[in-house]
């Protein structure tokens, strides 16, 4: 009885945290299905969808644990490609609150499921693959911890019933053989979410961010984007599309969401990106998600003098190397440009550029 009511004044206290993250403009989110031109082995994550109450338990040593609870919606995003989870935990880390954005995505190619995370505690995006197994999916990644050269395996699984969710998070240091609990998520269906009720602006940023934090503050709002793609035959394609940002992930990070309905095979293309500071690493980190391939793409980067320079995390100076860069940056514009390199980084052909007016 006692831990009932602890459990209930902690769910009571939830809707008193600040309201910080801007408007959510993919239609997807109102969605009730997939898009009808999806892959229909999405429908395997149609259990998933929903408001949630979440209760969190993390094993911080061998032998104790942490229980923190919060909130969780998920819902369609990407016009009706993906879904997309926002999580809210207060005391996630004793004292502090932790806000998670995923994209859970198939991507027919492959055959293969993936998943991507970004959380505010952490500050780091983390990306996942795998396949569905029965009663829901399996997804796994590999890291070097600390610079080290121990690989550690991190398995996440969704159990999905009729009633509720289960995602656990395992490690295993041994290639597998073993696994030791990280994170188990407990879901309980529930009317309504409203810790994650989203502002009617662009939101506003988390207090005490350092100022690298801001450096994509200029791309809040509403832009019409003018696209330029060089293809591989020199041939020249050119397209109009609207592209938005907002504040999320509780003020920690910026989500992007474009689209554009001209192509008749795709005729409702869309792209969304979570970008998010790592102060670890001194560097942002950028999720991204297309609903022509349906895949998705880790990349990140940093300021350089006046332009923001990205790139994939696996470039190296061997074959074709890629980069992305905003320059030209005022309060009403901005140009972007995609670039590659064969010879080592010496010169660049530019192959996409996008000039960008407030609307």
């Amino acid at each position: 009885m006692r831990r009932f009511l602890v459990l209930a004044a902690a769910l009571v206290a939830l809707p008193a945290l600040a309201q910080t993250d801007g408007r959510l403009h993919d239609q997807g989110h109102a969605l009730t299905d997939r898009s009808p031109r999806a892959d229909g082995r999405l429908d395997a994550a149609r259990p998933l969808l929903g408001t949630w109450d979440v209760a969190v338990t993390t094993f911080p040593t061998d032998t104790t644990t942490h229980t923190a609870t919060g909130q969780a919606e998920i819902t369609y995003m990407n016009r009706g490609y993906a879904l997309m989870e926002r999580r809210i935990v207060e005391d996630a880390v004793p004292g502090r609150t932790d806000h998670a954005l995923s994209f859970l995505v198939f991507s027919p190619g492959p055959d293969r499921w993936a998943l991507g995370e970004g959380r505010s505690e952490t500050e780091h995006i983390e990306v996942y693959d795998g396949v569905a197994e029965a009663g829901g999916l399996a997804l796994r990644t590999a890291v070097r911890r600390g610079g080290g050269t121990l690989l550690t395996y991190e398995r996440v699984r969704y159990a999905m019933a009729d009633d509720g969710l289960t995602v656990t998070v395992e490690t295993s240091t041994d290639d597998g053989a073993t696994w030791a609990p990280h994170e188990r998520r407990s879901y309980t269906r529930r009317a309504a979410a409203p810790l994650l009720a989203v502002r009617a602006d662009d939101g506003v940023p988390a207090e005490g961010l350092p100022a690298e934090a801001r450096q994509f503050d200029f791309l809040l709002g509403v832009w019409d984007a003018q696209h330029q793609i060089t293809l591989p035959t020199g041939q020249q394609v050119a397209f109009p599309t609207t592209t938005t940002a907002s504040i999320a992930l509780g003020g920690h990070g910026l989500l992007e969401h474009s689209w554009f309905d001209l192509d008749p095979t795709l005729p409702d293309a869309a792209t969304t990106i979570l970008r998010l500071y790592n102060r670890a690493e001194r560097r942002w980190e950028s999720l991204y998600l297309t609903n022509r391939v349906n895949t998705l793409l880790d990349f990140g980067g940093a300021w350089e003098g006046d332009r923001m320079v990205l790139h994939p995390f696996d470039t190296h100076l061997g074959g074709t190397i890629s980069r992305f860069v905003f320059y030209d940056i005022e309060p009403d514009r901005y140009l972007w440009l995609a670039e590659s390199s064969t010879d080592r980084g010496e010169t660049f052909t530019t192959t996409w550029t996008i000039d960008v007016t407030r609307r």
